[in-house]
Formats: C-alpha cells, sequence, structure tokens
C-alpha cells in the first residue's frame, strides 16, 4: 500500500472481505486471496489496537502524575 490506511478504513475494508468470501459465487482463487488479505489486516488491526492501548495507559499516567 501505498499510504496507510486509517484503522476505520482497515475495519471497513475487512468488513468488505467478510462480506465477499460469505458470497458463494466467489471463485477459490479469489476467496484465497481475499482470506489472505483478511488475515494480513485482522494482523494489523490488533497491532493497532494494541499501539492506541498503550497510548491511552501512558496518557492516564501521566494525568495521574500531574
Amino acid at each position: 500500500m501505498a499510504e496507510e490506511l486509517k484503522f476505520e478504513e482497515k475495519m471497513k475494508r475487512l468488513e468488505n472481505i467478510v462480506s465477499e468470501l460469505e458470497k458463494e459465487d466467489t471463485d477459490l482463487d479469489k476467496s484465497l486471496s481475499l482470506y489472505e488479505e483478511g488475515l494480513n489486516l485482522s494482523k494489523t488491526l490488533k497491532e493497532d489496537l494494541l499501539k492506541f492501548q498503550k497510548k491511552i495507559e501512558e496518557l492516564s499516567t501521566e494525568e495521574t502524575d500531574e
């Protein structure tokens, strides 16, 4: 990807992938490709959530230290 997608855009893409995979007329090659993309997005989203959680914890700690 040339430009990093925002969290919400990644979630929307993952939702679209799930919708495509639920269709019975998607051929096997395309399904496999979509599944792989979905797994990669899922991993990236999990990493993003961990970063967000860490940032929130840091901000919370800074706020209580003041």
